[in-house]
């Protein structure tokens, strides 16, 4: 009886958490394309900020919440870059990130200096002329790519 009661526990809790995972519904509608996910501690873990690319032209989102940056998923092929500047213009050399997905980064913290205060979401081919020369990148074995914004 009480292992019954347990295991319908547990079947409800796995069911709610595979629910909850951030992207089962991703946005996509003739405005915005929900690209990814930023997450305020490592490993995929605490409360999502959504990242999300605008279809007519780029624009430049805040990170109004303040959220921090713990670990992010790029779950499409497009390019996000990170600034630490609220307007997102480029700050000193080595301080803005791109990512390029499908990319899962597990812990942002190993990244020196990474910041979000602000951040522009693209497609690929439109980004690429924002990132210029990259100084350093970084591969997984999806695709996806990331590293330090390089200067003109």
């Amino acid at each position: 009886m009480y292992a019954s009661r347990i295991s319908k526990a547990v079947v409800c809790l796995l069911a709610s958490a595979i629910a909850a995972s951030p992207h089962d519904q991703m946005v996509n509608n003739e405005f915005i394309r929900d690209v990814g996910v930023l997450y305020p501690n490592s490993n995929f873990t605490g409360d999502p900020f959504f990242l999300v690319q605008h279809k007519k032209a780029p624009r430049c989102e805040t990170n109004s919440r303040g959220a921090a940056l713990g670990s992010a998923q790029i779950c499409v092929p497009s390019t996000c870059v990170f600034y630490k500047s609220k307007d997102c213009t480029l700050s000193e050399p080595g301080n803005d990130y791109y990512f390029h997905g499908p990319v899962d980064i597990d812990n942002l913290q190993a990244l020196p200096d990474i910041a979000c205060d602000s951040y522009l979401c693209g497609p690929v081919e439109e980004m690429a002329e924002m990132i210029g020369n990259t100084a350093s990148a970084f591969a997984n074995s999806e695709g996806g790519h990331w590293g330090v914004v390089g200067r003109f």
